[in-house]
């Protein structure tokens, strides 16, 4: 059985201006990001590579930037 590592919290800026939270669980493993326009959506994905690849202009997420959140260096 695997060993849970911590999860390491970032901020995905999106082009627009808005701030989503999100989780990376393990590194480079899945995350999840909570959508705070709407209370009760957030996305799953495989990784954040997996969560930004090939997004069409449009997108919400497109062009967004991940910040490491709440890390001490």
């Amino acid at each position: 059985m695997a060993v849970p590592t911590p999860a390491h919290p970032f901020l995905l800026r999106l082009a627009d201006g808005r701030v989503w939270a999100g989780v990376e669980f393990t590194p480079g493993g899945f995350v999840c990001v909570h959508h705070p326009d709407q209370s009760t959506l957030c996305t799953v994905a495989v990784s954040l590579d997996a969560l930004l690849a090939d997004l069409p202009p449009g997108h919400q997420a497109h062009g967004a930037a991940v910040e490491e959140y709440g890390r001490q260096s």
